[in-house]
């Protein structure tokens, strides 16, 4: 058992100016709120986060059509061609939503070729160049993917 002394929690620990130091911290953090919401808001940082939100949208289009293009294979050397399907269309659908991200933001088709051969090599070495390991990706890629298809 726990003894706790109680003579402590009872008696106030407060200074004879402590209302005025707490003031002062609340002025000071509302003019630091103030400014840093200021200039977050201001039109040229309003773009670049649009533009990052784009390009943070681009890459993950990117990686899932990867992914499906990928899980598709795996399907089609197991001679599971049927299984393929729905993963082509996933993967279809990522590869026009990336191609329109990337428009948005300024990338060209050699830039999303290059993304898209960069993105493939490597989820072919995360999964060891043999598509018997498709698990790894999809630990790594599946919920995320899910989420994007909705």
């Amino acid at each position: 058992m726990t003894l706790v002394n109680t003579d402590n929690v009872l008696t106030p620990r407060r200074n004879a100016g402590s209302w005025r130091s707490a003031f002062m911290k609340m002025s000071i953090s509302y003019i630091l709120v103030s400014y840093i919401l200021a200039s977050a808001l201001s039109p040229s940082t309003l773009a670049a986060a649009e533009t990052d939100t784009l390009t943070s949208q681009y890459s993950k289009h990117i990686t899932c059509a990867v992914y499906y293009r990928m899980v598709a294979g795996s399907f089609k050397r197991q001679g599971n061609g049927i299984l393929a399907a729905p993963a082509l269309d996933r993967m279809n659908l990522m590869i026009t939503r990336a191609k329109i991200l990337g428009e948005a933001s300024g990338n060209s088709e050699t830039d999303y070729l290059s993304d898209w051969s960069d993105t493939l090599g490597v989820m072919t070495d995360q999964m060891n160049r043999n598509y018997d390991n498709i698990r790894r990706l999809k630990t790594r890629y599946q919920n995320r993917c899910k989420a994007l298809n909705g």
